[in-house]
């Protein structure tokens, strides 16, 4: 099918003129008859109904003009996003995201973009998820990626400066041990069991600790009962340190894939318990452009975003 010609029968049907259509098109008549034709023997249908009023379309010709009229904006709102992609020019993006993501996920988000967009420049910066929301409100990032629970005192303070908030993903967490002698048979334990554990846990304010103490807290299980020996800000750390046979842990399943791979570490459930681990967009409205800024969003959004 020629949109040309689809494009010159919308504007007959628009104008009810074969006439009027063409001056608007600047070519003759028959010109215009002749691509209305051509139209027809392409879709074997007859569009339009002539007489001495003008002309209106046919039953096949109002689905034609409803339909061609979405192809047609289609096209359009392509042509402009491919010409704001060739004269873009060179930008750059700050990203704030929470430790697994800024870590572990997008950094290949970000190499995938930047395959389809290598004018641009985004810097990823890492930190806890509420420094992340505070980096968004004071200006320095222009989208945060978090992860966990969304607490009373965040929702609150997302709320209250207009915020927009998206899920775009969700993960686990998993209680991860040893793969030594005493784990490497363990698929499974008891609630009871957590209590005999020593672990190793991320610090409180991040996201990780957040799923922990709420899905916990959901099960009549307090943090002040489980025996925490150790609390670090960085995932390495602590996927260093259960290796080392310094306790266990709760760590996002992403996190994992080298040491559950490499069996350096062992996954256990644990009975009756799951720790779903949700990942959010956030940004303001304000801060969100057409380029740069709107593109990533839009892909992080997407099932392309590619994260590791």
């Amino acid at each position: 099918m020629n949109l040309n010609h689809l494009q010159a029968f919308c504007l007959v049907v628009k104008t009810g003129s074969i006439t009027k259509a063409a001056k608007k098109l600047h070519i003759s008549q028959p010109a215009l008859s002749l691509q209305i034709q051509d139209l027809e023997n392409n879709l074997q249908t007859i569009l339009l109904e002539r007489s001495n009023k003008g002309v209106k379309p046919t039953e096949m010709g109002e689905l034609v003009f409803s339909y061609g009229n979405k192809i047609l904006n289609l096209k359009e709102n392509m042509q402009k996003e491919i010409e704001s992609y060739s004269n873009a020019t060179m930008e750059e993006l700050g990203v704030g995201a929470s430790s697994t993501l800024g870590n572990f996920a997008l950094p290949c988000s970000v190499y995938i973009f930047k395959e389809n967009f290598p004018q641009h420049d985004i810097f990823l910066d890492i930190s806890k998820t509420k420094t992340v929301v505070d980096k968004l409100l004071e200006g320095t990032i222009e989208i945060g990626v978090i992860e966990g629970p969304l607490i009373n005192s965040l929702k609150e303070l997302i709320l209250s400066e207009g915020l927009k908030v998206k899920k775009i993903a969700q993960d686990e967490l998993t209680l991860i041990a040893p793969y030594n002698e005493q784990w490497q048979n363990t698929t499974e334990i008891s609630r009871e069991e957590l209590f005999q554990l020593k672990f190793v846990l991320m610090d409180e304010g991040s996201g990780i600790r957040e799923t922990i103490e709420e899905t916990l807290q959901e099960k009549d299980i307090l943090m002040g009962q489980l025996n925490i020996a150790l609390e670090l800000n960085s995932i390495n750390a602590i996927v260093s340190a259960v290796a080392a046979e310094k306790g266990v842990s709760f760590l996002p399943k992403m996190a994992l894939r080298r040491e559950l791979r490499h069996r350096t570490l062992k996954a256990v459930k644990v009975q009756g318990i799951t720790f779903p681990h949700s990942i959010y967009l956030i940004y303001h409205q304000s801060n969100i452009k057409p380029g740069l800024s709107a593109n990533f969003l839009n892909f992080l959004a997407s099932k392309d975003r590619g994260f590791c």
